[in-house]
Order: C-alpha cells, then structure tokens, then sequence
C-alpha cells in the first residue's frame, strides 16, 4: 500500500471539519507515516499559508483546470 497522493499535488479538505481552518485548496507539502490504518499529509492552504496534518481520508483531489485563489496581499 502506498500515498494515494504526492508533493506538490493539490487536494482540497473534506467536510466541515476544517471549515474554520484550513478549508480551501491546499498543497500537500510532505507524506507522513501510515498510522491508524491510514497514510498522512502535512498539507499548505495556497491562499492563507496555514499548514495542518491530515489523514487521507480527509483530503480529495482537486480537478485539473480548478482555478486557484490568488494568494491574500497585504498591499493596498
């Protein structure tokens, strides 16, 4: 068994969980260890920076052609 997901791809968290987190498209940016029967992810938010470790059922892959958010800017 392996990652259904790899470094650089983008995925975007599954369900309301993270409605307040890290919801959005993210990168993911490492692959972690299996544990509890299943692999991990540290995953980047590409639009706010913020960074979160889930499981792979808790990320789906984004669609090819999905547009992305520009990332926020602090200029005015």
């Amino acid at each position: 068994m392996s990652h259904n997901y790899s470094v650089g791809q983008l995925v975007r968290a599954a369900g309301a969980h993270f409605a307040d987190r890290t919801s959005g498209i993210c990168e993911v940016i490492r692959l972690m260890p299996e544990s509890n029967g299943e692999f991990g992810y540290r995953i980047k938010n590409t639009a706010s920076g913020t960074e979160r470790a889930v499981g792979e059922s808790q990320i789906r892959a984004v669609a090819v052609g999905q547009s992305i958010p520009a990332p926020a800017s602090d200029e005015h």
